[in-house]
Order: structure tokens, then sequence, then C-alpha cells
């Protein structure tokens, strides 16, 4: 299989190439944004797994351009899985560079840039699965539409939590208009997972973080099951539109359920990038 994964340089990513990468017919590409970490990966994946099919791709995701630029790098691909991981919490309220919140630009509109333009250009094959890394950080808020970079009254961790609420509500829209091409779109939590994850926050913050993680968080391999099980498994091959925890369908919030609310996310997201010279 052709696999992407994006954020496939470290953690999560890297554990669940790593997996993948060990059956030698698997063909894998890591998008990430540091060069040095993306060939570092490469060159500790192929000697761990002895796979020589891996190759990176550098593109900063929570840059509109950077990742559009990704649709002609890849142009004569056909990928079989994509594997839309790369995220990071924030608890100051930065920009990219396209002035876009950057919880927002990363964690959401990488997702659907990167997503429909694989799709649009039939890069990514019918019978194909894309799989979104969400998580169960999901619950207890919904979006404000009206101020969904969070200009006012910004909150990181209330951030990073709609910015996962809003990978579930991309998860249904995008299942369903993808659905008569046989291509299946899921997501998941793969659990509190023991990676680098917030660890870009500095201060009390990051030490909170450190702490919490040394405490309570699982295993990096626990954490990509889920992945895998979705990427491989002939079990989910028909199954579209869902969302998994420990390799079952759970069931998300309500307001991860809201139809009108993942139709207004698609349509404001089509929106920002149209204001920024992207026209999916």
């Amino acid at each position: 299989m052709n696999i992407i994964i994006t954020g496939g340089t470290s953690g999560l990513g890297y554990r669940t190439a790593f997996i993948l990468a060990k059956d030698n017919k698997n063909k894998i590409i890591l998008i990430g944004k540091n060069k040095a970490k993306g060939n570092q990966a490469i060159k500790s994946l192929t000697n761990e797994t002895n796979n020589e099919n891996i190759s990176f791709l550098q593109a900063d995701l929570s840059s509109i351009s950077e990742t559009s630029s990704l649709r002609e790098k890849l142009a004569d691909k056909k990928i079989d899985v994509l594997i839309n991981n790369a995220g990071a919490l924030f608890y100051s309220r930065l920009e990219s560079v396209d002035g876009i919140e950057k919880t927002l630009a990363l964690n959401h509109l990488s997702y659907f840039i990167l997503s429909n333009l694989l799709l649009k250009n039939k890069i990514i094959k019918n019978g194909a699965r894309i799989i979104n890394v969400a998580s169960g950080a999901h619950r207890g808020v919904d979006i404000n539409f009206d101020d969904i970079e969070m200009v006012n009254n910004y909150n990181g961790w209330v951030c990073y939590k709609k910015s996962k609420l809003c990978n579930i509500l991309f998860t249904k829209k995008l299942s369903k208009l993808v659905s008569k091409n046989n291509i299946t779109v899921n997501c998941l939590h793969p659990g509190f997972v023991k990676t680098s994850f917030g660890k870009n926050n500095t201060g009390v913050i990051g030490l909170i973080i450190k702490f919490l993680m040394t405490l309570f968080a699982i295993k990096v391999e626990e954490g990509a099951e889920t992945i895998i099980y979705l990427a491989t498994s002939d079990d989910v091959k028909n199954i579209s539109g869902e969302y998994f925890y420990q390799s079952k369908i759970n069931k998300p919030s309500n307001f991860a359920e809201n139809n009108k609310s993942a139709d207004n996310l698609w349509d404001l997201s089509l929106k920002i990038l149209k204001n920024n010279n992207l026209t999916l």
C-alpha cells in the first residue's frame, strides 16, 4: 500500500510509520515541517524495518501554500491510506503565516486542505481509506462559528478541544461526499499518549504537561493500535464516518454528531481558504 502520514517524524506518527513499514510491501511517505527530523526518521525507520520504500516531504502544514504545494509533489502517486495526524497544542495564541489562528490552521485546515486536494486530483485511489486523528478532548465544547479563531477570550486548551471537534465533524461530512467512490473516512481517539505533544509550551504549562504524561500517559505503541486497525483491518473496509477508540466504534459528543455544524464548518473552511487564494 502507498501510505501518507502527516506529523510522521516523531511520536504517534513515527510509531505508526514504524509498524506499517514492517510490511515491506508498504510504501510510506512522511510529511513534516522539519527537514532534519524527516531525514533522520527515514534513516531510523529504514534501519529498523529494512524497508527501503520510506520517503519524506517537507511542508509546514499550518501554511496554506505549503500544504497545497503537496498536490504537485504527490501528483504521480496513487494513495491507499491517508493518515492525517499532524497537530499541536498552543497555550498562547499564535497565528500562522496566513494570519489564521495556528491551532485551527494546523489541527483542522491541514486535514481539510490535504484531503480535498488529493481527492480532487485523484491522487487518493477509489477504495482508499482516510484516517483523521482526533481526540477524546473534543468533549464538552461546541464551535462558535462567529469566532472560530477565538480572537476573543482565547484559551489554548479550549481551542485545542474545539480543533479536535472539527476533526470529527470534518470526518462526518467528508465520509458522505466520498462514499460514491468507495472511500472510507474515519477518525479516532488514540488515548493520552506519552509523546512530545504539548512540549512546545514552556514554563509552568510545559511542566504540567510533562508531569501528567509521566503519571497517566499510555505507551505510544498502544496509541498507534487504533490507527493501524483503521489502516489495515478488513473489519472496517466498509465502515465510514465513525469515531473509534481502542479499535471500536465509540459515540462522540452530541456536538460532534450535529450535521448542521458539520455543514457550517465545511462552508466556513472553504471561505477561509478562498480568502487566502485557495479554491477547492
